[in-house]
């Protein structure tokens, strides 16, 4: 009797997650392997990883690598595995949309999985430095950045517009004149709040009463709109991270971006 050995099967991190997360994507590159064994360790250290309903580490360079989410990476909707559209390109450095008619849908709906308005985060790490006016993540009402979960890096080339929740957008509005980099909009209790780490550090926090959640599904590279509201605004910035999870503290944030960053760089692909 013979048997077929394979050999990546004896290469797996300590690490439970990651090793369930680089068998369902296939991850075969041990370059790759290590970053994801190394994020998820970091993760659980800094106490981030059981905030997380999902996190997507675009790792791989295919749609059938891409679309897992890290902490639960079965292939179904109820898993928030992500379900691509329209164009866009997919390689080793991560998933960029078109900002013509291209998305991720996490199948993650507002209603449903988020614990409640008042407690929740939503980020994005962003490689390429555009200034198109688009919704990088979310849901929500588009038209006015408001009444959802929204993440615009470049709005107007110059200006980083985030919403959590609130029947508008946090104030005021940071300038920002470069796309790339680490972003993170958290609602909490009666807060919200948007980060952004990388070429500049954005610290802002208002007190704003919470909205309603509308029955929306996050997009990666869009904003899914609520009716009424007739534009996606599809973005064109790559994206090499996104997560969805409970709210966050400015040290969590600082510590989830000090992972990431440590991940992208594994990678060779950081900003």
């Amino acid at each position: 009797m013979s048997f077929i050995i394979d050999p990546y099967r004896f290469q797996f991190c300590s690490d439970a997650d990651a090793t369930a997360f680089i068998l369902a994507a296939g991850i075969t590159d041990t370059t790759q392997r290590q970053a994801i064994c190394q994020l998820v360790k970091d993760l659980k250290t800094y106490g981030i990883w059981s905030k997380m309903k999902a996190i997507y580490p675009f790792c791989g360079s295919t749609a059938s690598q891409q679309k897992y989410n890290l902490k639960d990476p079965r292939d179904l909707d109820i898993a928030y595995r992500l379900v691509f559209n329209g164009g866009g390109t997919i390689s080793a450095t991560g998933y960029l949309p078109n900002g013509v008619n291209s998305f991720a849908d996490t199948k993650f709906n507002m209603t449903t999985n988020f614990n409640s308005n008042s407690d929740a985060s939503m980020g994005i790490y962003l490689r390429t430095d555009t200034s198109i006016n688009s919704a990088d993540m979310g849901a929500g009402n588009t038209g006015i950045g408001s009444q959802g979960i929204l993440i615009y890096s470049s709005y107007s080339g110059s200006l980083y517009i985030g919403c959590a929740f609130a029947s508008s957008y946090i104030q005021p509005i940071p300038t920002n004149t470069d796309s790339r980099g680490f972003y993170a909009v958290v609602r909490d209790s009666g807060n919200q709040s948007q980060y952004k780490r990388g070429n500049i550090t954005i610290n802002l926090t208002e007190t704003r009463a919470v909205t309603t959640l509308q029955s929306l599904n996050i997009y990666i590279g869009g904003g899914n709109p609520n009716a009424g509201v007739s534009s996606n605004l599809y973005s064109d910035r790559e994206v090499a991270f996104s997560f969805i999870g409970d709210k966050l503290t400015q040290t969590e944030i600082n510590n989830y971006y000090t992972a990431v960053q440590a991940y992208q760089t594994t990678l060779g692909r950081q900003v």
